[in-house]
């Protein structure tokens, strides 16, 4: 009998991108749902998903260092102040409005990724990328207004795209050596630290409805620790500019949960839409993985004639 291959890191880094867009896709749902402010849903679930990850560690016998936190500082702030401005606009926006904008966030992940971490983008590839974002432009531009949009909330999903592309781009160059444990449980506290003084600001620090913390407990699982720990997962083998055209089907999706939570309404021009994102994104992957593969395959091959020639 034929043993079944291990899956490869690349196959389960891109089943993990997979994960982290369906995650990520029911956050903006979640937090209107929780009926409560958006700073201190973040703040509580910052707090929340810090003890889950941290309790994961000290499980294994470990704990973070001070060289850890200090790897951590910088993506750390930038975790809490995404996540405290993403859940703020959401509850001033609509679910469109608010992951329309953040689907933005590939024009500044991809060529960071290109310019400073030398990863490979297929011209071709793009190509699929662009009829992604004109999917997502059918699914949320024709999408019935429920008169939550504010230009508050546009304001400050603008502000949480910004600051989710400087997270990507830290956590690429400060993680290092780190596992994904490590790495968040070191991460969140100073997310916490971040956040508080915004919360203190916005007052009323424990009026939490009972409906917010049960939606708080939710986001802690489904985005704090499956959807982040699976990113920083995915960035060990998946180029980040592939991550983040990846959640360009965010939008698509949040838009069936919001249909299913909220009540918004869908169409068959949006459905034609969400074919166009999924059909786009999964041609981009396959070309933009192919192409990495062929130039990783051309550069060990090259390696391998420099050391015969040398040894001749």
């Amino acid at each position: 009998m034929t043993k079944r291959p291990m899956p490869t890191g690349r196959t389960l880094g891109l089943l993990a991108v997979f994960a982290v867009v369906i995650a990520f896709s029911l956050g903006s749902t979640l937090v209107k749902r929780a009926d409560s402010p958006g700073v201190l849903v973040a703040f509580w679930r910052m707090i929340t998903t810090t003890v889950v990850w941290n309790s994961i560690l000290l499980a294994t016998g470990r704990r973070p260092s001070l060289r850890n936190l200090r790897q951590a500082l910088i993506p750390g702030i930038f975790f809490g102040l995404n996540i405290t401005c993403f859940y703020a606009g959401a509850t001033h926006n609509s679910v469109a409005n608010a992951e329309l904008i953040g689907s933005l966030t590939p024009f500044l992940v991809v060529p960071i990724g290109a310019r400073y971490f030398k990863e490979y983008i297929n011209p071709r590839a793009l190509l699929f990328a662009l009829v992604a974002f004109g999917g997502v432009a059918i699914v949320l531009f024709t999408a019935p207004s429920k008169g939550d949009a504010s230009l508050k909330g546009n304001l400050l999903g603008g502000l949480a795209m910004l600051l989710w592309a400087t997270y990507i781009a830290t956590t690429r160059h400060f993680r290092r050596e780190m596992d994904v444990v490590t790495f968040m449980a070191s991460i969140t506290p100073i997310a916490v630290v971040t956040v508080f003084p915004l919360a203190l600001i916005n007052g009323g620090l424990t009026s939490v409805s009972s409906t917010g913390w049960r939606y708080i407990l939710l986001l802690t699982f489904v985005t704090g620790v499956a959807a982040h720990g699976l990113m920083v997962f995915a960035q060990k083998t998946i180029p980040i500019g592939t991550i983040g055209i990846a959640q360009v089907a965010q939008p698509a999706l949040a838009a069936v949960w919001s249909f299913l939570l909220v009540g918004e309404t869908l169409h068959g021009k949006q459905l034609i839409g969400m074919g166009l994102v999924l059909g786009g994104l999964l041609a981009f992957i396959v070309l933009n993985q192919r192409g990495a593969g062929r130039r990783h395959g051309l550069s060990e091959n090259a390696i391998a004639t420099e050391s015969s020639g040398a040894t001749v």
